[in-house]
């Protein structure tokens, strides 16, 4: 009885193993499989990469081109790193010369009619700026530090003395931004 039992036994194993070398078999075709897709989707990545930092690449050679040609003022000195600084939209003076902050970045159809002022703050978006009004409305206004005023297409900086400058070379600066920042008593 137990060679019969011993018989049965190697039977059922020998009948069970070829299912499990099948199993073993797809096991391993569908890891192949799941290698080859693996690879697959790394070479499109890399490709997509590749691409990208090429457009990249493209657009910064393009960029540095303008710069050379004069058609970006990005890269003017003035405007950018030690020499100067860039605070939002107000561009300093260089470093140890006298001489007001610049106003950039005011859309054109911001700036008053002409005969007419408008305060303007660096820090606002231009939605939120006050509206143009008549000069002498503004003659003995408070304005608050950083402020600008917009008269015809320049933008004077508030914070400027205007009147020495005026002194320096007589009809620079109009007499509307004179009473504006400097109100006779």
């Amino acid at each position: 009885m137990k060679i019969l039992h011993l018989l049965l036994a190697a039977g059922l194993f020998l009948s069970a193993s070829p299912a499990w070398a099948q199993d073993e078999g797809r096991g391993k075709g569908k890891d192949k499989d799941k290698k080859e897709y693996k690879e697959k989707d790394r070479k499109d990545y890399d490709k997509e990469r590749k691409d990208y930092y090429k457009d990249r690449k493209d657009e910064d050679k393009e960029r540095d081109d303008r710069y050379k040609d004069g058609r970006a003022d990005s890269r003017n000195p003035r405007t950018v790193g030690g020499v100067g600084g860039v605070l939002g939209r107000v561009i300093l003076p260089r470093p140890g010369t006298p001489g007001p902050r610049e106003l950039a970045g005011v859309p054109k159809g911001h700036y008053p009619p002409p005969g007419e002022c408008r305060i303007w703050y660096p820090n606002r978006p231009p939605g939120h700026q006050p509206p143009p009004t008549s000069c002498d409305r503004l003659v003995g206004v408070r304005l608050e530090p950083g402020a600008f005023i917009l008269h015809g297409d320049r933008a004077y900086d508030a914070e400027y003395d205007w009147r020495a400058a005026e002194q320096r070379r007589p009809g620079t600066v109009g007499r509307d931004i004179l009473d504006i920042l400097f109100p006779r008593r």
